[in-house]
């Protein structure tokens, strides 16, 4: 299966470099020499985000840098002392998190992105490190997106990509307890993940100040837990974009996000969908760039069966060519 979805990328990036190089165009209302750096639909200015990202093919290089905590995470589970019950030990993990991507416009229908990140979840005292040790998830993602359809104030895109998570867990405590129960528990395990998604995103211009983008995602790959093999799993999610420059001549705009995940990357419950809810601050006083703060709100639960939220905060630059 790894083999395949690794043939099955490289090939479609082939093709489109060869789209590119030959100057292929699909039909469009939008003229590439009129393009602008950040994409405008009903004379809207659209906000990127991470929820729904883009339907637009423009050319950006990104980055994000960002950290949070887990909360209501289970240490040490309840059990019986005679008949004593004690309560199951909780508290809050710290999370970190780095991101590249860049996008390139090959046409003005066709754009290629590649992306590479990392995040890593830890303890915040010696008890929480023990007994839930420290998982770094470090992966890429390559893909492509082609525009199907656009007017003055809708596009709809579609989009094919490939990515790969290396997730590396070190556990004590499981290690230890492997020990007691003569059990093969190794300290560290490590788990990749390959998965090939495809999708469709939408976005609809309503006037200059809002806007409304969608993303739908299908996909077949390994699972978020250790040994369950390949699955399918599916993503949704919807956002509105508010832009009070044109209004009120003030630099800022705002973008709500919803999303349900399903075999989300940062580990959980495969059989779960998640809940994602998020709010992006941007400066939006100049075309070719912009400056944003995320916050956000994921709701999942673990493989073990606890339910846990991530709060996690981020800067993020992103330059327009």
């Amino acid at each position: 299966m790894r083999s395949m979805l690794q043939r099955f990328v490289a090939a479609g990036f082939l093709a489109a470099v060869g789209l590119g190089l030959a100057g292929l165009a699909a039909p469009s209302t939008v003229d590439a020499q009129t393009q602008e750096p950040r994409a405008v639909l009903g004379e809207h200015r659209f906000i990127w985000n991470s929820f729904t990202r883009t339907p637009f093919p423009r050319t950006y290089v990104r980055n994000l840098t960002g950290g949070g905590k887990f909360t209501n995470v289970e240490y040490i589970p309840s059990f019986t002392i005679g008949e004593t019950e004690i309560e199951a030990v909780k508290g809050d993990l710290l999370f970190a998190e780095l991101e590249f991507e860049y996008m390139h416009q090959i046409q003005p229908w066709l754009g290629m992105w590649a992306h590479i990140g990392g995040l890593a979840r830890l303890g915040t005292d010696a008890g929480a490190l023990l007994a839930q040790g420290v998982t770094a998830i470090f992966g890429y993602e390559l893909g492509w997106l082609f525009r199907m359809y656009e007017s003055e104030s809708f596009i709809l895109s579609g989009t094919a990509s490939l990515s790969n998570d290396g997730v590396t867990d070190v556990n004590l405590l499981r290690w230890v307890e492997g020990i007691i129960d003569d059990e093969d528990h190794p300290l560290v395990l490590s788990n990749p993940r390959l998965r090939g998604t495809g999708g469709l995103r939408a976005a609809w211009g309503l006037n200059e100040t809002w806007g409304l983008q969608f993303l739908g995602n299908a996909g077949y790959g390994e699972s978020t837990v250790r040994g369950e093999g390949n699955r399918w799993f599916f993503d949704y999610a919807g956002s509105a974009s508010i832009d009070l420059y044109p209004e009120t001549n003030f630099p800022l705009g705002f973008v709500v996000s919803a999303a349900t995940r399903s075999s989300p990357r940062e580990g959980g419950n495969p059989d779960l969908r998640t809940t994602d809810v998020g709010l992006r601050t941007a400066f939006t006083g100049r075309n070719n760039y912009l400056i944003a703060l995320d916050t956000s709100w994921n709701g999942f639960e673990l493989a073990d069966g606890d339910r846990v939220g991530l709060l996690r905060a981020g800067l993020s630059l992103q330059l327009f060519f």
